[in-house]
């Protein structure tokens, strides 16, 4: 049976507060009009009256005796009756007859007979196809019957109607996709699933699951072999063809979380379905770690060529030093004698013992070969190791240009023609080389003799060139991958323009961006000017916080932080020493009696969790995983509780999804939201972005050295609240510019309160992202602390400024923004609607490209909104203060959560999903123990001021909730759930804040 509390299906809330009892359960007049002309007594009139609110507020007729105490007193005060006055049916058909006439009354078709059900049917059909859990399904038939206006039947009818069209659809897929099957691939399928106890214990369906490690030769060479083994196993037609994505992809996570022996439980149809829809979501994983690997192999070999140059030069200081002294002998010879025969003479005499004329000549050719920063010569050396591997990689992937320009795809056939042919070291035929930089064409023509009879291009630096720009173009979105997902070409992803301008009106209205192009553009140039402007009047009342160098970077003022008042010190005392001590187990068992988030968890076909104490089992897996102890050493650490490594790895892969855990800690942050302390520290509008170092096993494509940090691991990326709550996480590779995920990190909070403005470190900017952030509305204000590589522009190139001229470098192209605000607008509509990922798009919007002219506009639009940020910033004190102090809170953010994940130092996984489920299982650790502080805190605060404490607003707001000193991480593990629940669960203030949060997801669902 699926789960009742993860699905849309309307239930009385576990507490209605005042207000809540006003909006749902109000008679209005024409109401209270209609019940005095339809009841008889006070009785059956307030039963009627009832029945009325209750099936309004459900869409359904509950039994009486579940209709909560508060609801129907709230009704019987609006019908001014006393509360002597009951509901009377003593007989059964006035019941029935009054909830006829409620139907009638709002026009609903009571739930009965052949038609409802048909209908009901085929609602659960038009669902199945595009759905997999059955939560998901039942929701879809409560939309159609509500549509039809029908009453809902009960829970159990319509879990009966998802479970036999389900399985229907699901039967009727397996069957059409088992017999597309080819007895050649079914063989192969078959074979993933033999094992033999003597020679290899672990069956080849395991190896399907295998993920990319380090970027090295030796695995990319391995894992070009997998997604080769991967092709073959299904070659031919696609068995899949027809099939919703969404369906292939829950196939693919049923049978990535089944183990071989129960994926031969599963019926022949269903096993090899599950098996097809696996294979192809590796093919997919394989493909896009194939290129990621190939752009960082690219990149080491680039670097080690550099290295090498500076090695030569490093070695060279000798020739030139010796070099130099030559020249001075040479110049004193020519100072000291006036006759030039005389002087030539000496000097040939001189130059004698150093090899003579010539052989000073060819060290000084030998000096400037190496000269400069050209290293491309060098860069063979490096390369010829991965030659063949890389022409494998390019021979395996399906490589298209995004343009119309196939001047690198034609240079790639070009080369793979000549793969094979080692002794042609000059290539004739004629090739369109306007890809390549200059250095490249010069590199390329070495050894040419320019008299129309050269000997063509080198084949080995031509090889080298295409693969390097091959390497740039799939960064800049130029190059795409067929049946990649990262490297997909984005402009299909893309709302069609004649989409985006059905949006386009509301959209600008939200953000409050004019809606043509020559508005936009002026109204920027505006904006901009006046800015300039104001800072060069008031720069003078800067002086004390800021100077301009004679180059034209500002200096300014280190930010002086909020003085503390002696009053903060001694509440922070008192909190410390009167809040009550926790363990980190009894934080989650509170927050669960509180508002039972393990709701969320369950198996991945949605319906009820088969496990013993399902609650429990979920609060020790969040527990072992967020505190990093790992399933080992928990269960070694839960002393007599039954539990097994087993039993918490089981939960961990079978039960807890990165989707159902980031449910659970967006409604831990809506309760937290509600609550009043929090409002005090911020608003929740404002997020600071920022990442922090994490240790990680090295095998695996997310783990790499960091400069910053100076070791090897991976960033784990959040977005904090200045209310302190982390409202994003993500882990993402050492390298990979932070910024790029601002806006994916807004979006995805998912939040009642969302967020318009981000504060972030140098690391979390950029043109680009300056660009989108500002088509999105939201306020990109990073803290800057490198200016020599920012550049201002002016509005116009004629405007002069009295105090602040040397800030600016260049000028606006405001042509470019105006020609190209269309596509720009199509991006950022594409992204606000869903179809693209702001971090893809970013990533290669971010990366240089002389084909896309999106880029370029993006660039200008960016540099314009992020000059303006930069002037505001100059010119506003309080402005850096107010970014300073928000960036502080998620460094303190990190070092909490940190301080929860005590159980090691290494995040012991390798595969993709695991690694980003841990950074979520810490922060939903870290998120009970804020809102179960904030509640000690709220309840501590009371008592306090009940003493006669005199606590001002501005005092509290110093505090934080990342309080430690009374929890209790070590010693012997117990999870006590089913003892008595806290005193202050109970109270009002807290159940009115969980119950409108419950509230507030069901009406997400069913909207």
């Amino acid at each position: 049976m699926a789960s009742l509390e993860r699905t849309a299906y309307p239930q009385f809330l576990s507490y209605y507060s005042p207000s809540d009892l006003r909006q749902f359960f109000t008679l209005q007049d024409e109401e209270i009009n209609w019940l005095k002309s339809a009841g008889r007594s006070a009785g059956t009139r307030l039963g009627l009256a009832v029945l009325l609110k209750v099936f309004q507020h459900l869409r359904y007729f509950p039994s009486l005796d579940k209709i909560p105490s508060e609801v129907i007193t709230h009704v019987r005060n609006g019908l001014g009756f006393g509360d002597a006055i009951r509901i009377e049916y003593p007989v059964e058909r006035t019941l029935f007859r009054h909830k006829a006439m409620v139907l009638g009354l709002l026009n609903v078709k009571p739930f009965h007979g052949h038609d409802a059900m048909r209908q009901a049917e085929r609602f659960a059909c038009d669902a199945a196809e595009l759905m997999d859990q059955r939560a998901d399904i039942i929701n879809g038939i409560i939309e159609g019957v509500l549509q039809a206006r029908y009453e809902l039947p009960a829970f159990s009818t319509l879990d009966d109607l998802a479970e036999k069209a389900h399985a229907a659809v699901q039967n009727r897929v397996f069957g059409k996709v088992f017999h597309r099957i080819t007895p050649q691939q079914l063989e192969a399928l078959q074979a993933l699933l033999v094992t033999d106890k003597l020679e290899r214990r672990q069956s080849e369906y395991n190896e399907l699951k295998k993920s990319a490690k380090r970027p090295t030769r030796k695995h990319l060479d391995m894992l070009v072999e997998h997604l080769e083994w991967l092709d073959s196993i299904t070659a031919g037609d696609d068995v899949l063809a027809g099939l919703p994505d969404t369906k292939i992809r829950h196939f693919a996570a049923q049978a990535m979380a089944y183990d071989v022996s129960e994926l031969r439980e599963c019926a022949e149809t269903k096993r090899y379905t599950l098996l097809v829809a696996l294979i192809r979501r590796m093919q997919v994983r394989a493909r896009d770690q194939l290129a990621e690997m190939f752009l960082r192999r690219v990149a080491t070999i680039h670097k080690r060529a550099k290295e090498e140059l500076d090695q030569i030069q490093f070695g060279q200081r000798g020739q030139i030093e010796r070099l130099i002294g030559t020249l001075d002998g040479v110049l004193a010879i020519l100072d000291g004698e006036p006759d030039n025969a005389a002087a030539g003479a000496q000097i040939r005499e001189y130059l004698a013992p150093a090899g003579g004329v010539h052989g000073v000549r060819e060290t000084c050719a030998q000096v400037q070969a190496t000269s400069g920063n050209n290293y491309l010569p060098l860069v063979w050396k490096h390369f010829k190791s991965h030659r063949s591997i890389l022409f494998r990689l390019v021979h395996l992937l399906d490589i298209r240009a995004t343009t119309q320009d196939r001047t690198l795809i034609d240079a790639l056939n070009l080369i793979k023609t000549y793969q094979d042919k080692h002794r042609i070291e000059w290539i004739t035929e004629s090739i369109d080389l306007s890809f390549a930089s200059d250095r490249w064409r010069k590199l390329l023509r070495e050894g040419d003799s320019g008299d129309g009879f050269g000997l063509g291009l080198s084949r080995r630096n031509l090889e080298i060139c295409v693969f390097s720009y091959l390497a740039e173009e799939l960064r800049s979105g130029d190059l795409s991958i067929v049946g990649s997902e990262e490297f997909a070409d984005y402009r299909d992803q893309l709302l069609s323009w004649e989409e985006c301008q059905e949006l386009l009106p509301a959209y600008c209205d939200k953000i409050g961006l004019p809606q043509d192009a020559t508005t936009f553009a002026s109204s920027l140039r505006d904006w901009l000017t006046d800015t300039a402007q104001h800072l060069d009047d008031t720069f003078p009342e800067c002086r004390g916080d800021v100077a301009l160098t004679a180059s034209g970077e500002p200096v300014l003022r280190k930010p002086i932080a909020r003085e503390i008042p002696p009053s903060v010190m001694s509440l922070q005392n008192a909190l410390t020493q009167r809040m009550p001590a926790r363990h980190i187990l009894d934080v989650l068992a509170n927050i669960e009696h509180w508002m039972g988030f393990t709701r969320h968890f369950g198996p991945l076909s949605g319906n009820m969790a088969k496990l013993k104490q399902p609650a429990e089992r979920y609060l020790l897996t969040i527990f072992a995983m967020g505190c990093n102890l790992g399933p080992t050493q928990a269960a070694r650490h839960l002393g007599n509780s039954g539990v097994t490594p087993h039993m918490l790895s089981f939960v961990n892969r079978r039960h807890l999804s990165l989707e159902s855990l980031e449910a659970a800690q967006r409604e831990l942050n809506e309760v937290y939201l509600r609550l009043d302390l929090p409002k005090i520290w911020g608003d929740g509008k404002t997020v600071a972005a920022d990442g922090t170092q994490y240790d990680f096993y090295d095998e695996n494509l997310l783990a790499g050295y960091h400069f910053r940090y100076r070791k090897m691991g991976a960033v784990a990326y959040r977005h904090v609240a200045n209310n302190y709550i982390a409202v994003f996480r993500h882990f993402i590779p050492p390298g990979v510019w932070e910024a790029i995920y601002v806006i994916e990190g807004l979006l995805k909070a998912g939040l009642s309160v969302e967020a318009d403005t981000v504060h972030a470190d140098t690391q979390g900017q950029s043109a680009t992202v300056f660009a989108f952030t500002h088509l999105l509305g939201i306020k990109l204000m990073p803290r800057i602390r490198n200016w020599k590589n920012l550049t201002l522009f002016r509005p116009d190139k004629t405007v002069k400024y009295k105090y602040i001229n040397r800030l600016f470098g260049d000028s606006v192209d405001w042509n470019l923004i105006e020609r190209h605000w269309q596509d720009l607008m199509q991006v950022a509509l594409s992204i606000y609607a869903g179809k693209i990922s702001s971090a893809t798009l970013l990533r290669k919007l971010g990366s240089y490209s002389r084909k896309n002219r999106l880029y370029f506009a993006a660039q200008e639009l960016g540099n314009v909104i992020r000059t303006g940020f930069l002037l505001e910033w100059i010119g506003s004190r309080e402005l850096r203060q107010e970014i300073t102090a928000n960036t502080n809170k998620i460094e303190s953010y990190n070092g909490f959560a940190k301080w929860l994940s005590f159980g090691g130092d290494v995040i012991a996984v390798n595969e993709p999903d695991e690694q980003q489920k841990r950074l979520r299982y810490n922060d939903l650790v870290a998120s009970a123990l804020i809102l179960q502080n904030t509640v000690d805190m709220m309840r501590t605060l009371g008592n306090l001021r009940h003493e006669g404490w005199q606590i001002t607003e501005n005092d509290v707001s110093f505090l934080s909730p990342y309080q430690v000193a009374h929890v209790k991480r070590f010693g012997e593990y117990s999870l006590k759930l089913k003892r008595k629940p806290e005193a202050w669960i109970a109270d009002d203030t807290f159940q009115q804040v969980a119950a409108s949060v419950q509230d507030m997801r069901r009406a997400t669902r069913r909207a």
